[in-house]
C-alpha cells in the first residue's frame, strides 16, 4: 500500500555564488515512487560529471574568461574605458536579468532543455562577438551570452540535486561549484598562447567553439530526473513582489544586502581589470598574467568550503568581517606594493577567499529565516548583489576615462571592501544573522 510521505508547496532555491533558481512544488509522493525511482551510482556520476562541465563552460569560460581577454579588445575595437566597462556591465544585466528567469523556464519545461539551449545560446554569442565589430554589436552579443550564462548555471544546480541523495546534496553542489575555479585555471593556461596567435577574436571563437562541445555533451547525456515534481509556477513578477515585500519587513535582510552589495562592486572590479592592471600598468606580459590567473583559480578551488566552515565556528558576522577586511588589504596590497612578490601574494590570498562570502551570506539566511522564506530573502540579497557587479565595470571605465589610472579603481574596491566589513560587525545579532553564541 502506498503511504503518502509529504506534500511540499514552497519554492525551492538552489544558489552558486549568489545565483538563483526558484521553483514552486506542489507533488504528493508515496513511498513506490521513492523506491522505484532510486538512480543507479553510474547514472549519478555521469550527472555530476555533466554539471560540472556546464559550470565550467558558463561561469568559468563564459564569464572568468573576460578578464584576459579585454584588454586586447578593447585595444583591437579602440573602445574608451567607459564604453568597455559598459560591455562588461551589459553581460552581467543580462545574467541577472534572467537568473529568475531561468528558474521560471526550468520549472515550466525541464531544467534540462533550457540548460541545453542556454549552452547553445552562450556559444553562439561567445563565437559572434568574436567576429562583431564597433560597439552596440559586442553590446548586445555580451548581454546575449548574459542570458545564456544564467540560463545554464542557475538550473543545472537544481536539477543535479535531484538526481543526488539528500545526504550527499553538499558535496555534489561543491562539485559543480569548482567549475568557475577550474575555468579560472584553465583560462590562465590556455588563453595567453590564443591571444598571442589569434588575438582577442580568436580567443573568443575558441572558447566559444569549447562551450558548443560542452552543449552537444550535454544534449545528449543531460536530463532529468524521472521522478522530478510536477511544477506550479509562479510569474518573475509574482516572485519579485514577494522579494520586495521581504525586504520591507526585515531589516536584518536589508543590512545583509547591503553587505553583499559591497562584495558584488568590489570583486568585480578586480576579476574584470585584472589583466587590464597588469599588463597596462605594471608592464607584464599577458602571459605571465595568464599563469597568475590560473593560481588565482587554483587558490579558490577550496575557499567557499573553508571560508565557510570557518563561519559556522565564529559565526556569520565575524567570517563576513574577517574575509571584507582580507579583501580590502588584498586589494590595496595589489595596488600599491611596488614588487612582483606582493602582488602575487596579495592576488592568490584574495584567491583564497574569493568565493567565500557568496557561501556565508547563503548560509546567514538559512540561519535567520524560517525555511519558506529562505529562498525569497536569497532572491532579495542577490538582486542588490547583482545590481553592485552591474554598476562596478561602468563606475571604473567611467573613472579611468575622466583621467584616473588602474590604481585608483583598485583602491575604490579597496575601499568598498573595506566598508563591507564595517558593515558585517552590525549583523552581529543572533536573530538577524544567525551568529554563533559566545
Amino acid at each position: 500500500m502506498s503511504l503518502p510521505l509529504f506534500r511540499l508547496g514552497s519554492y525551492d532555491a538552489f544558489r552558486d555564488n549568489g545565483n538563483l533558481i526558484f521553483s514552486l512544488f506542489e507533488k504528493t509522493m508515496t513511498t513506490d515512487d521513492l523506491s522505484s525511482s532510486s538512480p543507479s551510482r553510474r547514472e549519478v556520476l555521469l550527472m555530476l560529471i555533466s554539471g560540472l562541465l556546464v559550470v565550467l563552460a558558463a561561469l568559468g569560460f563564459g564569464r572568468f574568461s573576460m578578464a584576459l581577454i579585454l584588454p586586447s579588445m578593447q585595444d583591437g575595437l579602440a573602445l574608451s574605458h567607459a564604453r568597455m566597462g559598459m560591455l562588461v556591465t551589459a553581460a552581467f544585466s543580462g545574467y541577472l536579468a534572467f537568473s529568475i528567469g531561468a528558474g521560471i523556464a526550468a520549472a515550466r519545461w525541464g531544467a534540462s532543455r533550457v540548460v541545453v539551449v542556454s549552452l547553445f545560446v552562450t556559444a553562439s554569442a561567445m563565437m559572434l562577438t568574436g567576429l562583431s565589430h564597433g560597439f552596440w554589436s559586442p553590446l548586445f552579443l555580451l548581454a546575449l551570452s548574459g542570458v545564456g550564462i544564467a540560463g545554464a548555471n542557475v538550473p543545472v544546480m537544481a536539477m543535479i540535486n535531484a538526481w543526488v541523495p539528500a545526504q550527499r546534496r553538499g558535496v555534489a553542489a561543491g562539485i559543480l561549484c569548482s567549475g568557475g575555479g577550474v575555468g579560472l585555471v584553465l583560462n590562465g593556461w590556455l588563453l595567453p598562447p590564443v591571444l598571442a596567435w589569434q588575438g582577442w577574436r580568436g580567443a573568443w571563437l575558441v572558447l566559444g567553439g569549447i562551450v558548443l562541445v560542452i552543449a552537444c555533451w550535454s544534449a545528449l547525456v543531460l536530463r532529468d530526473a524521472p521522478w522530478r515534481p510536477r511544477a506550479r509556477v509562479l510569474s518573475g513578477r509574482e516572485i519579485l513582489t514577494e522579494i520586495w515585500a521581504l525586504l520591507r519587513r526585515h531589516a536584518a535582510l536589508r543590512k545583509l544586502a547591503l553587505v553583499y552589495f559591497a562584495f558584488g562592486f568590489s570583486y568585480v572590479i578586480f576579476t574584470t581589470f585584472f589583466g587590464s592592471y597588469l599588463v597596462e600598468t605594471r608592464g607584464w606580459t599577458t602571459q605571465e598574467a595568464g599563469r597568475l590567473w590560473s593560481w588565482v583559480g587554483l587558490c579558490s578551488l577550496p575557499s567557499a568550503s573553508f571560508w565557510g566552515a570557518v563561519s559556522d565556528r565564529i559565526g556569520r558576522h565575524r567570517g563576513l568581517c574577517i574575509i571584507y577586511t582580507l579583501h580590502g588589504l588584498c586589494l590595496s596590497a595589489f595596488a600599491a606594493l611596488p614588487w612582483d612578490g606582493g602582488i602575487i601574494a596579495a592576488a592568490l590570498i584574495y584567491g583564497f577567499s574569493i568565493f567565500s562570502v557568496p557561501a556565508i551570506v547563503s548560509a546567514a539566511c538559512g540561519d535567520a529565516l524560517p525555511q519558506p522564506l529562505i529562498p525569497l530573502a536569497l532572491g532579495g540579497v542577490t538582486v542588490v548583489f547583482g545590481s553592485g557587479q552591474m554598476a562596478a565595470p561602468a563606475v571604473a571605465g567611467l573613472m579611468l576615462d575622466q583621467g584616473w589610472g588602474m590604481v585608483e579603481n583598485l583602491w575604490l574596491s579597496a575601499l568598498v571592501a573595506f566598508a563591507g566589513a564595517v558593515g558585517a560587525l552590525f549583523l552581529k545579532e543572533r536573530q538577524e544573522l544567525g551568529s554563533v553564541p559566545n
